[in-house]
């Protein structure tokens, strides 16, 4: 091939990626337009209750755009790719690419390098921005609610520190804490002490207690001591605080792994933590996985209707996928099926159906 004939293949290359991805920005605008469009229904409902304004709805979906961008891009890849595509070939440009030398395959590496640059930006958006502008949505949240943070059940929330487990009634989100009981096991796993503070406020490198009463369990009986204000070197770090604020889904995978590090340590059920970590990677991967499935279906042939039909078919297989995305993910938690398993599962699974459709048309 001559290097004139090069440039042209290049020109091709070049329209078909902007094509798509023309196509996927559409597909994402549109699922953007309507996720965002029933979280503000529901956040509409809020307004004048706990001091929940219009400003509070305006700006929480603003600072939801780059989680709904990580969430979203896998459907968009595949809505792009079986619009853009499928609207070349309406138009025949796909058979008059192939008749001057631009095979199936090059045409599936073209989709392939957008939705790879489209799938990078989405995973370094949500590893690094995503969970931050969550962080701020769960604040000013919790902000119109009184600052509080909702607990994990009637009783407050429950945290382990080794041989400590820590009771907390509220958390708020400037590293504030409102009775708080510690009771401390012996080595044998018998208690030993149980601390109550009626606050608690992390300030530098220490956490300061204020109306604190200790109950000291002896062989003699109990011995009770009080005092006003106390520092702890130790409580709850500062990083357990953030992180058990936070939906897992919406965590960095750096953060999921230290977490799942710190309850595996202390002998806690990490299996949730796990699941959310393995789909840090396998939602950006499906995106890709439902690229290649989209391909094949472009080049069959459809007869009247065909772009509806392409939609119909995209949006198909989009709740298909989450569908069995979920099943498995809550089976994974629930009877303990492998994390991996119920992470990647889905997504093999649409490699192998796309590889079966490939075989039958002759691609590979």
């Amino acid at each position: 091939m001559g290097t004139q004939d090069m440039k042209l293949v290049r020109q091709y290359d070049g329209y078909l990626a902007r094509t798509v991805l023309v196509s996927t920005l559409l597909a994402f605008g549109v699922l953007f337009a309507v996720d965002s469009t029933i979280d503000l229904i529901n956040d509409l409902e809020s307004i004048g209750k706990r001091g929940f304004g219009v400003r509070h709805v305006l700006l929480m979906l603003l600072l939801g755009m780059p989680q709904r961008l990580y969430d979203l891009m896998p459907a968009s890849l595949l809505l792009g790719t079986l619009l853009g595509l499928g609207h070349l070939a309406a138009r025949n440009e796909l058979e008059a690419l192939r008749s001057v030398g631009v095979g199936r395959l090059r045409i599936l590496g073209s989709v392939l390098a957008v939705g790879t640059v489209l799938v990078a930006f989405s995973m370094l958006v949500g590893e690094t921005i995503a969970p931050t502008t969550e962080g701020y949505v769960r604040s000013l949240n919790k902000t119109s609610d009184l600052h509080k943070i909702s607990i994990r059940s009637r009783h407050g929330l429950w945290t382990r520190d080794r041989h400590r487990f820590i009771n907390v009634k509220q958390i708020f989100t400037d590293y504030r804490m409102t009775d708080v009981w510690v009771y401390e096991m012996d080595a044998e796993q018998r208690l030993k002490r149980v601390s109550f503070a009626k606050t608690a406020v992390y300030e530098g490198d220490a956490w300061r207690l204020s109306q604190v009463r200790h109950s000291l369990i002896t062989e003699h009986g109990v011995q009770v001591s009080a005092s006003e204000e106390e520092s702890w070197a130790q409580l709850i770090t500062p990083e357990l605080f953030n992180v058990v604020t936070v939906k897992p889904e919406h965590m960095a995978a750096a953060k999921l792994g230290t977490y799942i590090d710190y309850l595996e340590q202390n002998g806690l059920n990490s299996q949730r933590y796990q699941l959310a970590f393995y789909n840090r990677f396998a939602v950006p991967l499906s995106g890709l996985a439902m690229l290649l499935l989209a391909v094949p279906f472009v080049f069959r042939p459809v007869r009247s209707g065909g772009q509806g039909q392409r939609i119909a078919l995209g949006i198909g297989i989009a709740v298909a996928y989450n569908l069995l995305s979920r099943m498995l993910g809550n089976a994974s938690v629930v009877y303990g099926v492998p994390a991996f398993l119920g992470a990647f599962f889905p997504v093999v699974l649409v490699l192998v159906i796309a590889y079966i459709a490939y075989r039958k048309m002759a691609w590979i």
